[in-house]
């Protein structure tokens, strides 16, 4: 009764004239997730993924490496994840915490069962526990790991493992892989203590703990400074083996959400330093009364400098354009650069920030919508950013002529074309294609001619200007 009394109301207060202006309703326009059990996957709407996936998926030049036990490669989700799989302890045979953590961070969106939080990157699967459901490893064993996944590219390391003594040999591999630019995430551990398991309590470690879905620390979680961020970790869907899916609960679930989310960071901005990683995870909201503070992917993403900026008015109207401005994080290995397109077609590359013409291939640019595209590089990655604008020529085209000397004339065109020299008959003189500018032609300067110029552009209207010979006063 409340709907329809309201919709009574509103129709009273709505134009009743045919003619009357009305109002068209609109939709967002974001990523639909068709996964059968993405409703169950509270946590994806929780940490605001869902939201972020119209930003980004994932740059599949970003490679994540889980060091977990054994992920079922075979499960649906998982059998088209580009991916590479090691066992540095045994055969590489599934195992529920792995596929489970791996379902985490790289389930395919292919309507089978759930959504990965970042199924476009790439993936490293590494077996490091001793066997099938083996609840055990050892820190010399994850520390080859760590080696092999920094040596074979990987921008972040994924460990939902820990344990209560400090190991140097590991302690040196995961800050040697820091030192070279890996994002290492760890989970903080799954005793209730206040004291985060080793590695997860290095300050080159990211440390995770876990809450709930009514943002509750969960009481198996452990806590103290070290954690600086939180994601769910109780009740979470993922994936088990043999195309099973489960729930499970545990820390080790939460640490992949933070992976994941910063491999789309990575994706926008893949020259963040660890350091830039940790200081964009400071500048987040900390939760009243803590040192942490609780995974917003979405909130991440908009914090995120992107790598590369165009600043510029949406339409020129100038020939020279002064007011484009390309802004490149401060790194100093990158290199930048600017290109014109227009529609698929590249007209030219520039210096950026500085002055240019809209003139190419010896004519003046016609009106129409361009594409301007930045790039930046350090040699291994690339990132674009772009900007559609529409430019307005206001040029005019033309051709004149004046006698220089007696047997010479100067022509000037203001576009590319073809260029025909008539006599007074009619006759050609010269003919020939000429970029716009001024150029002689020979000729009797004491006869009347006709000059015609024919744009290449075909756009342009043909245009055409006569010479009057001067009259010769007899004596």
């Amino acid at each position: 009764m409340k709907k329809i009394a309201l919709l009574t109301a509103v129709a009273l207060l709505l134009p009743t004239t045919v003619g009357a202006a009305k109002p068209v309703i609109l939709e967002k326009h974001g990523y639909v997730v068709s996964e059968p059990r993405i409703s169950s996957q509270y946590y994806v709407h929780q940490i605001g993924t869902d939201l972020a996936w119209s930003k980004t998926r994932g740059a599949s030049d970003i490679v994540v490496a889980l060091i977990d036990s054994s992920a079922d490669r075979n499960h649906m989700d998982l059998k088209n994840v580009p991916r590479v799989v090691n066992s540095m302890k045994g055969p590489y045979s599934a195992d529920i915490h792995g596929t489970h953590t791996a379902g985490i961070l790289a389930g395919k969106h292919n309507q089978f069962g759930i959504a990965g939080l970042a199924p476009n990157v790439r993936y490293h699967f590494y077996n490091v526990f001793y066997g099938k459901n083996s609840k055990y490893t050892d820190s010399w064993t994850v520390a080859k790991a760590v080696d092999t996944a920094v040596a074979k590219g990987a921008n972040l390391i994924n460990l939902s493992l820990g344990g209560d003594d400090f190991d140097s040999r590991l302690a040196t591999s995961i800050k040697r892989a820091r030192a070279k630019g890996v994002i290492i995430v760890a989970s903080s551990g799954n005793d209730g203590k206040r004291k985060t398991t080793f590695p997860a309590n290095m300050k080159e470690v990211i440390a995770v703990g876990a809450i709930d879905s009514r943002h509750r620390i969960a009481d198996f979680s452990n806590m103290d400074a070290n954690v600086k961020i939180v994601a769910p970790g109780v009740n979470v869907l993922s994936l088990g083996v043999n195309n099973r899916f489960v729930y499970m609960d545990g820390t080790s679930m939460a640490a992949p959400m933070v992976t994941a989310s910063l491999a789309l960071v990575k994706s926008i901005n893949p020259y963040l330093t660890p350091g830039e990683i940790e200081a964009l995870i400071a500048k987040m909201p900390r939760v009243p009364g803590t040192t942490h503070t609780e995974l917003n992917t979405m909130k991440l993403l908009e914090a995120t400098s992107r790598p590369i900026h165009i600043s510029t008015p949406s339409v020129w109207k100038s020939r020279y354009v002064k007011d484009v401005k390309l802004s490149v994080m401060n790194h100093s290995n990158l290199k930048s650069s600017f290109t014109l397109y227009q529609g698929s077609k590249k007209i030219k590359t520039f210096s950026p920030n500085r002055t240019f013409t809209m003139y190419s291939s010896g004519d003046w640019l016609p009106s129409g919508q361009y594409r301007i595209v930045g790039q930046v590089t350090d040699g291994k990655y690339k990132r674009y950013t772009s900007r559609t604008i529409d430019y307005i020529n206001t040029l005019k085209t033309s051709v004149s002529v004046e006698a220089t000397d007696e047997k010479t004339f100067t022509l000037r065109t203001s576009r590319k074309g073809m260029v025909t020299v008539l006599d007074l008959d009619g006759n050609v003189l010269y003919e020939a294609l000429h970029i716009a500018g001024t150029f002689p032609v020979r000729g009797d300067t004491t006869r009347g001619l006709t000059v015609i110029l024919k744009p290449t552009d075909v756009r342009e209207k043909v245009v055409t200007t006569t010479y009057d010979a001067p009259e010769i006063e007899e004596e």
